[in-house]
This record gives structure tokens, C-alpha cells and sequence, in this order.
């Protein structure tokens, strides 16, 4: 079991790696036990309707299949692990408000030996309003355990 302190790197570092994810803002908010929280800051640019000032569905999609894709980095469940995304279901309960920044948290809810039933949500101010739920299930794939590769910081492990 890994301690706060080693997960909350290996969150970071993930969340540093993937490109699309430093080019929209997307930082590592809390971690609390298993459970990890990111936050999307809101820009202009980011904006899918100019008439609402709502963020883009596929800017929250991509924040969601983050969060939930990185719950394996926080969990007790299984060893630390990249896990790539089978399948991603998103409800949009409702529109973000607009001017707001975006929290997609996230947890295990199953693991089986070669899959991770993972569910979250995205919320603005009230994590008990969540404006999206999201449902994925992600592989397991041992050969990217991070515990026994190399850091995500090398120049081979990004070729």
C-alpha cells in the first residue's frame, strides 16, 4: 500500500505526461484515501457555446476519462498503474455553469483481476450537485505497473 505522499506524485506525474491534459489546465485538486479530485480551471478557450459561456461536453468527457482513468495511481485496491480506458459512460445531468472552474472526482468501486469498474463525477461548486456522472471500466495491464518500470519522466518512456 503506498502512502499520501507517493500517491499524490504518482497522480501528478501521470497527470504531467499525458499532453492534452497539461494543455487544458488539469491539476491534481486533493486526494483523500482512494478517492482523487482534479480540477479543470476555466478559460475562455475551453468554451463550446459563446451565447452560455458553458464549458465544451468533450473538454468535461476528457476530464472525466482522466479522473477515472488515474483512480488505479490512488487505490488500495490494485498495484499503481496506468489503466487504459474499455469503456466510458457520461450522463450530463445538467450544464456547468459558466465562469466556473470544474471538479471530476473519482474511486474504484470493483476491481477484478484484469478490469476496474471505476465510477465518478463533475461538479462546479457543490460536489453533492454533480452536473455529470461517469461510469468506465479500464484494464488492468501489469506490464505498466508503475512500481516496477521506469518514471514517467524518462526520455524512453515517452517515445
Amino acid at each position: 500500500m503506498l502512502t499520501h505522499t507517493e500517491k499524490y506524485r504518482l497522480v501528478e506525474q501521470a497527470l504531467n505526461y499525458i499532453p492534452h491534459v497539461g494543455l487544458q489546465g488539469i491539476q491534481l485538486e486533493r486526494l483523500e484515501g482512494e478517492a482523487m479530485t482534479l480540477r479543470l480551471p476555466y478559460r475562455q478557450e475551453l468554451v463550446g457555446n459563446i451565447d452560455t459561456g458553458v464549458i465544451h461536453s468533450g473538454v468535461i468527457t476528457m476530464l472525466l476519462d482522466t479522473a477515472l482513468g488515474c483512480a488505479a495511481l490512488c487505490s488500495d485496491q490494485v498495484p499503481p498503474t496506468m489503466t487504459p480506458t474499455l469503456d466510458l459512460r457520461i450522463d450530463h445531468l445538467a450544464m456547468p455553469e459558466a465562469g466556473k472552474d470544474i471538479f471530476a472526482t473519482s474511486r474504484i468501486y470493483k476491481a477484478t483481476r484484469r478490469v476496474l469498474f471505476i465510477e465518478g463525477y463533475a461538479y462546479c461548486d457543490n460536489k453533492e450537485q454533480p452536473f455529470a456522472r461517469a461510469t468506465g471500466n479500464f484494464i488492468l495491464m501489469p506490464q505498466l505497473n508503475l512500481m516496477t518500470e521506469r518514471s514517467f519522466n524518462t526520455k524512453e518512456a515517452k517515445s
